[in-house]
């Protein structure tokens, strides 16, 4: 079988020939039609009438239409494939508009037939928007029954309601300990982790032993307590002694009023007294807005520094700042 197609691969229907010879022949007559016009839409569609415009078509060349006499569809020989439909053993022709009743049923299931897929979307929607309206009506049918149920249990157990509103407690009061046990263990994984963190830095020196009270302190300021050892004492290598020798476990080149010594240094009694001490005087100069190692330069030299050399003063805020930036860059707790 052979049809002839248009421009755009679409079969004409109504040109379908059992035989080439009849196809060719076909083809030949429609080109040669002096009869023949074609009408040439905007849009680039062509309409092909043999026998010349039917009536109500002489209007369209005010609509953004062109009219040309002759065959100026550009038609095509092909053989019949089984996607274009059901092949007739008789085709018959109208003079103007061909009779859909003629066609295959088939060809409601063409690619282009965007009404007939219209219509299967609108039913789907409609199909899709009932059974929801349905489960809707169902489910509140169901809840109002449940709540019945659950008030005249509840009416029937008056009596009970001390002892059950004692269980709750008691539930309660059992998961807030559970909490309260998991955040503990959360805390105690972030100190531990961060212990380690320290650790990395002071590893091997003095001030080692130091690392479980620092990582109790908030990061900017075990930042700091760091990173001012590191300059002051290079980890406690560089510290005061008391008179009879020992650790003062003053890192920081501190002079408070704790059991001073002959050079006005202050003398901890224990690792953990040193970070007490200095982690309150630090938290202080955070909470009053020093963040970082250029604010901080009062701890080296006072209110102002204009009595000493400014190199040493930028020298010291750079060594502070190695260690410092290092850790309080990992804002995580």
């Amino acid at each position: 079988m052979y049809c002839l197609v248009d421009f755009r691969n679409r079969p004409q229907y109504k040109h379908t020939f059992r035989a080439l010879d009849k196809a060719k022949e076909c083809l030949k007559k429609i080109q040669n039609n002096p009869l023949g016009a074609t009408i040439i839409y905007a849009d680039g569609r062509r309409e092909y009438f043999e026998n010349g415009l039917p009536e109500g078509y002489a209007d369209l060349s005010r609509r953004s239409a062109r009219i040309k006499k002759g065959c100026h569809v550009k038609y095509k020989i092909r053989r019949y494939s089984a996607l274009d439909g059901l092949v007739k053993t008789a085709v018959t022709e109208t003079k103007n508009i061909p009779n859909w009743k003629e066609k295959s049923i088939f060809s409601l299931f063409m690619l282009g037939n965007r009404k007939f897929y219209a219509c299967l979307i609108i039913l789907a929607f409609f199909a899709f928007s009932s059974s929801f309206f349905f489960q809707q009506k169902l489910g509140q049918g169901n809840i109002t029954e449940t709540q019945g149920q659950v008030a005249g249990v509840m009416d029937a157990k008056v009596s009970d309601n001390s002892e059950d509103q004692g269980n709750d407690i008691s539930l309660q009061l059992a998961n807030d300990d559970i909490i309260m046990s998991l955040l503990g263990k959360v805390e105690e994984k972030q100190h531990s982790e961060f212990q380690k963190e320290i650790l990395g830095y002071i590893k091997g020196k003095p001030m080692e032993s130091m690392a479980p009270y620092i990582a109790k302190q908030p990061r900017i300021v075990a930042a700091f307590i760091v990173g001012i050892a590191m300059k002051e004492s290079k980890f406690g290598v560089y510290a005061p002694h008391d008179s009879s020798g020992l650790d003062c476990h003053n890192y920081w080149g501190y002079r408070g009023p704790e059991n001073t010594t002959a050079s006005g240094y202050s003398c901890f009694d224990s690792p953990e007294h040193a970070i007490l001490v200095i982690g309150k005087k630090i938290n202080k100069l955070v909470a009053q807005g020093i963040s970082n190692p250029a604010e901080m330069v009062s701890w080296k030299c006072g209110s102002t520094c204009s009595w000493d050399n400014p190199e040493n003063v930028r020298k010291w805020i750079a060594d502070v700042g190695v260690n410092f930036f290092k850790i309080n860059s990992k804002r995580n707790s």
